[in-house]
């Protein structure tokens, strides 16, 4: 991944008017977490002590210390309540929506831990790895600064997904690598400190539902395209934050309780739909202009109080113990006056059909307007919908209860210290109270003006559906794939350290040359090997000589001073990756191998087959062939075959590699820890760094994986019986 690539969507020398304000933020999360630090000091200090003036003298530093704390925690809420930076730059004045401000993080040093832990775990250099470990660093001090757009959330998106391989690479279940994730709470400032990669998902989940707030609130909602837009975002946002909430647990923060994490989302959820009224407002006024019609009044009656009833809900979960003493008061009296408002707003549309379009239609309407409970009451039922004044009465009944509501709005924003200097929303509020009182007129001295307006049933013809966050469509690259496939080479696998194994077939004028030399040894002679470490042909030019086959071994009869112990050895690499045993009529034949030295014809392969892809293994080993000599087991991973790297490669460019390599083969070997049967003493000879096999001579070139010879069997098939008695000798020997 290039470095440009990597910073797209990040602008740490932005200046704008939300950067400072994050800015801000990040100082007074420091602030708080250096008051923290005192406070813990001076009160494990007065738990300590016996002194009596020295108590009192840190009881008041406590004091002062608590006071600074709230001074901050109220700065920190005043810049929370600071919606007006992120609401669009239209000079129209709309209701103000409610952003999430970003958590902060300090920067991580990746360096000394990643490569410790290359060289440890994957016994790789870790020098050539610093490219892609400076390129990750980059990344995570990029979404630090993440600008507040589309770019921004991609940046973030990126950086998730590669947490994913990050985690697998480098964060093994069992033991912690030393690397701390820190990252101030988004409502509190508090500082919350994890070793998990979780804690880290979850707070750039965070980032990413916060962006979609502020590019949500700052969409311009005057157009039904940019309420499309503002739509869009909150519901994203509000579907990152469930999906937070489902998949993450145990937050050491507040801001990802789970308390915290169901009011935040439906907050988005009641912006979303309060974004789909505005869009219905602007449809109505292009459709009939400044006047309405009587269903299109009713419908967005009931639109308005469908949203009434959702900030209702909101307002009361504000409210629970869990969350009241950590989300800012501000965002609680703005959904508290939001409330008052658009319950108005419902009254006022109800109002505005039933005093401009009063008559036969409006009946109908009306008694799916209010709810069943309401047409029961006695005044209610006195009046006659089917009669106009009735219900020019009532629409009146309506707009007095408007105008009652906004008056309560109005007064819960006065009594917020931070939302009375909120001008937007006194304009909104305010325009809305005087069409409402250019519309109400004194009734006449009659009953009806004492009537209450009955509360209309909430009603919607919207349902919204969360949208999850799409991880697929920000698809990265793996930094450290030369590591290998994350399936096998992760950190929760183990595998033996790479070692070195060197296969060398025999030439053919050698070959030529040694059987010349056995065919000139005496028949008679006696073979005084007690070790077995040789190999020996010899071709039996005696047609009358009785070659059998016992249990897969090729057997010759033998008498007086004259054995023959023979084993036929011939097998043929195939492409697929499997040996075929090949057999001929011809009678050479030769001794079972020893450890170090092997005859091998030039069609021979070196004994071992492959499968599977990316990596390849050693699907089986023949036995006393190179392969079993030079040390290969069957499951063992083939790292590289020469100076190629094969972690990545498919199982027939693997044999075409092998083959190309000719009579001299060099691999790198890893054992898996998890399904390698073999005793300890194996798995120690198998995990030694180098090794090699030679055909070339009767002596060992190099150890396979100890300098100890392997473990000679107890009994010399080849040795003449010491008995003098020879008549009960064995008329045939077989070797298993």
């Amino acid at each position: 991944m290039k470095m440009a690539s990597i910073i797209m969507g990040s602008d740490p020398r932005v200046a704008t008017c939300r950067g400072r304000l994050q800015t801000r933020r990040c100082q007074i999360n420091q602030e708080i977490n250096k008051e923290l630090r005192l406070r813990a000091g001076a009160e494990n200090l007065f738990k300590a002590t016996t002194n009596r003036k020295l108590r009192e003298t840190v009881a008041l530093e406590l004091s002062f210390v608590n006071s600074n704390l709230q001074l901050l925690k109220e700065q920190l809420a005043e810049l929370n309540s600071s919606v007006e930076l992120y609401q669009s730059d239209s000079k129209e004045c709309v209701m103000p929506m409610i952003p999430l401000g970003l958590k902060e993080t300090k920067e991580i040093d990746f360096r000394e831990p990643f490569k410790d832990f290359i060289l440890e775990h994957y016994s790789e250099d870790a020098l050539a790895y610093e490219e892609p470990i400076s390129d990750f660093m980059d990344m995570r001090q990029a979404i630090r600064t993440p600008v507040r757009s589309t770019a921004g959330v991609a940046l973030l998106f990126k950086y998730y997904n590669q947490l994913y391989y990050i985690e697998r690479r480098f964060f093994p279940p069992d033991r912690s690598l030393g690397v701390y994730f820190e990252w101030f709470d988004s409502l509190t400032g508090v500082p919350s400190c994890q070793r998990t990669v979780a804690f880290e998902k979850a707070c750039v989940l965070f980032n990413i539902a916060g962006i979609y707030t502020q590019i949500g609130a700052k969409q311009e909602r005057n157009t039904c395209a940019g309420l499309d837009g503002a739509v869009d975002a909150l519901l994203r946002a509000a579907g990152t934050l469930r999906y937070i909430h489902e998949n993450f647990t145990n937050a050491p923060s507040v801001d990802l309780a789970a308390d915290t994490l169901l009011v935040l989302g439906a907050l988005m959820t009641a912006q979303a739909r309060e974004c789909l009224l505005h869009k219905l407002q602007l449809q109505a006024r292009e459709a009939s202009g400044e006047r309405l019609d009587l269903d299109m009044c009713l419908d967005l009656a009931q639109e308005s109080a469908q949203l009434a009833a959702t900030y209702r809900q909101l307002y009361d979960k504000m409210q629970t113990e869990a969350v009241f003493n950590y989300v800012p008061y501000s965002w609680v009296s703005l959904v508290h006056v939001k409330t008052e408002f658009y319950k108005a707003l419902a009254h006022q549309y109800c109002a505005t059909g039933l005093m401009h379009a009063a008559g036969a239609r409006a009946a109908a309407r009306l008694a799916d307007l209010y709810g069943p409970d309401q047409q029961d009451d006695s005044m209610l039922s006195a009046l006659k919908y089917e009669d106009e004044a009735d219900q020019v009465a009532l629409g009146r009944a309506h707009l007095s209860e408007a105008l009652a509501l906004y008056e309560e709005a109005q007064r819960l924003q006065r009594m917020c210290r931070e939302l009375r200097d909120k001008e937007a929303l006194s304009r909104v509020v305010g325009a809305a109270r005087a069409r409402a009182e250019r519309d109400h007129t004194p009734g006449q001295d009659d009953l009806t003006d004492l009537l209450d307006a009955p509360s209309i049933r909430p009603s919607s013809r919207f349902q919204l559906a969360l949208t999850p966050p799409d991880f697929a469509q920000h698809r990265v690259e793996d930094l450290f794939k030369a590591l290998g496939p994350i399936a096998v080479f992760s950190a929760k696998r183990h595998w033996s350290a790479p070692r070195l194994v060197q296969l060398q077939k025999q030439s053919r004028h050698r070959r030529r040359r040694e059987e010349d030399q056995l065919k000139r040894r005496p028949s008679d002679k006696r073979d005084r090997s007690e070790d077995n470490s040789a190999y020996y042909s010899q071709v039996i030019k005696n047609d009358d000589d009785k070659v059998t086959k016992q249990n897969g071994v090729y057997i010759s009869s033998f008498d007086k001073n004259d054995y023959h112990p023979k084993v036929l050895d011939d097998y043929e690499y195939k492409e697929n990756g499997y040996r075929e045993h090949k057999r001929n009529g011809r009678k050479d034949l030769r001794r079972a191998a020893s450890e170090h030295s092997i005859v091998s014809k030039d069609e021979d392969g070196f004994g071992f087959s492959v499968r599977g892809d990316a990596p390849v293994m050693v699907a089986a080993v023949e036995p006393n062939s190179l392969a079993d000599i030079g040390g290969m087991r069957e499951g063992d991973y083939i790292i590289s075959v020469g100076s190629e790297d094969v972690k990545w490669r498919t199982r027939e460019e693997v044999v075409r590699l092998v083959r190309r390599a000719g009579d001299c083969l060099a691999l790198r070997l890893a054992t898996p820890m998890h399904s390698h049967k073999s005793s300890p003493e194996t798995v120690r000879q198998s995990s030694s760094n180098q090794g090699s096999v030679s055909a070339a001579s009767t002596a060992s070139s190099g150890s396979t994986a100890t300098p100890r010879a392997r473990r000679l069997p107890s009994w010399n098939p080849f040795r003449r019986a010491a008995r003098a008695d020879s008549t009960h000798r064995h008329s045939n020997v077989i070797f298993r």
